[in-house]
């Protein structure tokens, strides 16, 4: 009677244990792949009831670029689902690492970890057939203009030639008028200049008006142009591989550099590889440019100093 009782007693304690057990599982609908191809992950996760879930992937994993993360979408009371689209730019054969997700639980306030399963994959090559023939390429075709284009042109070469003639005039007449020193001032710091760009990058709300490309690409030039001007870097014509090596090589703050390579990297992604952002990204570029802006600016300057730090091309250092 008592070994019944406590039989009793150890598998009601172990039922709440077996509630809180998780699983997860992750496919794709194919394991070949082209290089830049959207890989499309699905997950599932068995859970107890009221569960609840947020992502803990970082923005790479194994090789693979992580694109999009999907919202949780309840199947039933104990199963959920999601999709995380990630690409692969290097081809051969590669292992998509488990991907991990944080939840918690009614009654429990402890975040638990849940992982799925990793997925080996083979990323390839855009095939290309050696035994077909080479085709030349076809010669550009002749449009004839209209008579409202030359019109157009002809107006638009016109207003030019004006805007121009008037300016030279101008500056002319304000020339035999100058008299005595011109009074120069001293040179703006490099993260003024850059915090005033971006407030104004930010009352054009770009990419609330669907102009995404647009906005990554003016908020990566405020950033260059300051580092060009704080630092005397070419950053207007660096790749983002090379702007990273010379924030490196100046010895700055990691946070700084990691912050600067996410901002560089996920605009290169919109630029050239039409990756479209999730909404918090948007907000995430203008804090994370604000902070690098922030945390490398310099102090201010006395007069003398900023003169010979303009005389060595380091404007605003």
């Amino acid at each position: 009677m008592r070994g019944a009782v406590l039989l009793l007693v150890l598998l009601g304690s172990a039922l709440p244990l077996r509630a809180l057990e998780m699983t997860a599982r992750a496919r794709v609908d194919s394991t070949r792949y082209l290089v830049g191809d959207r890989i499309a992950v699905s997950v599932d996760i068995a859970h107890p009831r009221g569960a609840t879930f947020q992502w803990d992937v970082p923005d790479t994993a194994g090789g693979f670029l992580v694109l999009e993360r999907q919202p949780f979408t309840a199947a039933d009371e104990r199963h959920t689902t999601t999709v995380l689209v990630v690409a692969r730019f290097d081809s051969g054969s590669a292992v998509l690492p488990p991907l991990r997700f944080l939840s918690t639980v009614p009654g429990d306030t402890a975040l638990r970890t849940v992982e799925t399963n990793s997925l080996s994959l083979s990323v390839d090559t855009v095939p290309v057939d050696l035994a077909a023939d080479i085709k030349d390429l076809k010669p550009p075709l002749s449009v004839p203009w209209t008579v409202a284009e030359i019109l157009l042109r002809a107006g638009i070469a016109l207003l030019v030639l004006a805007l121009v003639v008037g300016a030279f005039l101008y500056y002319r007449k304000r020339r035999r008028k100058a008299t005595g020193e011109v009074y120069v001032p001293p040179p703006r710091p490099a993260h003024a200049i850059a915090l005033d760009e971006l407030g104004r990058l930010k009352e054009k709300r770009l990419w609330q008006q669907g102009k995404i490309k647009e906005f990554y690409t003016e908020v990566t030039e405020v950033l260059r142009r300051y580092f060009e001007n704080r630092y005397g870097m070419q950053a207007l014509e660096e790749t983002t591989e090379e702007i990273i090596s010379g924030l490196q090589q100046l010895k700055l703050k990691q946070e700084v550099v990691r912050d600067t390579e996410r901002v560089l990297r996920r605009a290169d992604l919109v630029k050239f590889a039409k990756h479209q952002p999730a909404l918090p990204e948007h907000e995430e570029m203008f804090t994370v440019a604000y902070a690098v802006v922030e945390m490398t600016k310099a102090v201010t300057m006395t007069p003398v100093a900023a003169a010979e730090a303009k005389s060595k091309g380091h404007v605003g250092s």
